[in-house]
């Protein structure tokens, strides 16, 4: 077995399923070693489990284990004269190769625990550690229960959800819990798509939005507030739609004493005219004129279709024959499309709900918030295919975005120990 194969995850991963011979165990010294309660496992600082009750030869201990892969590795990290290492009462490591004393110069219980574990499970292990596989274990997924690789999936999607809310937590705090704002600001980011997401969110962040509640009942004032906001009205020439624009928008200014974002941010090169920021922005107007308490309605709403109604909003008639101010084009239509509407239900909509049902203590938001994604098509990318190919198809964005968040927290990162796949197959 090579040592540089071994993690400290591997020997977590073996105490807390016990999936080592654990019935004739010895230290280091040669003491039995009996385990009454194998303790909790502490994620944060101090020993790795906690409330653990041992007997070391004849004595029965309550306290800590800390986990290590060499016993050198207790000096290393500096846990001799640390308070919250006091109370170690056995040291479980993969090699000893160093008596570690406690702060009393009494050798601290050692046990070596790779002379328990099973060959096979090793190979099986380093077999997923040691490959350059886009998915480490997608040469042995056939094996898998995916029934069970289901249940896991809830679970992660669930922690790719308190992910997401992360970042609307600090645009709550940013808008001292302005949920309208809030909702604004995240839309604003993900109708901009990955090209255009940072100016759009400096867009939605340099003004307050009951300005627009204010001019909401006049859509051309909206539009004049967005561009004018967005640098794009800083020209004297343009057709006389712009300039209609550009004059309402110097009033605004004037009177909400605004000050546009900077103009160098925004993006058109090798993008579908579809997506060109100007009708993104003239979308995103139409929006807020027709629905000025939008997130009241996102909260009312009874399931994902409704939601997907009242997003589809056309722009104002000057974009029909226009991608860009100034330069005509052919007749079209351009409402709000489906796949940003699924964009904005997947990254919004259900992240804002799932948060919003957790500051206030109320589930059926959060329940609503899957529900949601249960009902919105996948996402299709190269994750989804790369699971699709193996096997694993996602017949739901609930499903896509715990494959996506499989794939980027766990397979990436080769935590394969914390993985409910993983799991099973170290235990094939």
């Amino acid at each position: 077995m090579l040592k540089n194969a071994i993690s400290e995850d591997l020997i977590h991963y073996l105490w807390k399923t016990k999936r080592f011979i654990y019935s004739n165990l010895k230290t280091t010294e040669g003491l039995t070693v009996e385990i009454f309660n194998w303790g909790l496992h502490n994620h944060h600082s101090g020993p790795d489990f906690s409330n653990g009750k041992i007997k070391i030869g004849d004595t029965t201990w309550a306290g800590n284990v800390e986990m290590h892969i060499s016993s050198s590795d207790w000096d290393r990290h500096k846990h001799t004269g640390d308070p919250a290492y006091d109370n170690v009462v056995l040291h479980v490591v993969w090699e000893h190769d160093k008596e570690i004393m406690d702060q009393n110069g009494t050798p601290i219980p050692t046990l070596v625990i790779s002379q328990y574990v099973e060959k096979k499970l090793l190979n099986r292990y380093v077999e997923l550690m040691q490959n350059e596989l886009r998915i480490p274990c997608e040469k042995l997924i056939s094996n898998v229960d995916l029934s069970r690789m289901n249940l896991w999936l809830h679970n992660i999607l669930i922690e790719r959800l308190e992910t997401k809310t992360t970042y609307l937590t600090n645009l709550l705090k940013h808008t001292e819990n302005d949920w309208n704002q809030v909702f604004f600001i995240a839309l604003a980011k993900y109708m901009g798509l990955k090209i255009n997401a940072e100016p759009f969110e400096q867009l939605a962040r340099s003004f307050d939005i009951n300005i627009l509640w204010k001019i909401g009942d006049d859509l051309k004032k909206i539009e004049a507030l967005l561009f004018g906001q967005a640098g794009m009205l800083q020209s004297s020439d343009g057709d006389e739609y712009y300039q209609e624009l550009r004059s309402e928008y110097i009033h605004l200014s004037t009177k909400y004493q605004l000050q546009h974002i900077e103009t160098v941010g925004w993006k058109f090169a090798r993008m579908r005219p579809a997506n060109f920021p100007t009708v993104r922005i003239a979308q995103l107007a139409s929006l807020m004129y027709h629905h000025r308490s939008i997130f009241s309605k996102i909260l009312e709403a009874k399931n994902v279709k409704e939601v997907h109604q009242f997003i589809k909003v056309a722009p104002s008639e000057y974009w029909n024959d226009h991608y860009r101010f100034d330069k005509n084009s052919i007749y079209k239509e351009k409402p709000i499309g489906d796949n940003l509407i699924q964009i904005v239900v997947i990254n919004v909509v259900s992240p804002l709900l799932f948060l919003f049902g957790k500051k206030l203590g109320k589930e059926p938001f959060q329940d609503k918030s899957i529900e949601y994604l249960e009902s919105t098509k996948p996402e299709i990318n190269k994750i989804t295919k790369l699971w699709k190919e193996l096997g694993v198809k996602a017949d739901s964005a609930y499903f896509s975005q715990g494959l996506i968040q499989l794939k980027t927290q766990y397979c990436d990162e080769k935590k394969c120990m914390s993985c409910s796949v993983g799991d099973q197959l170290l235990r094939l």
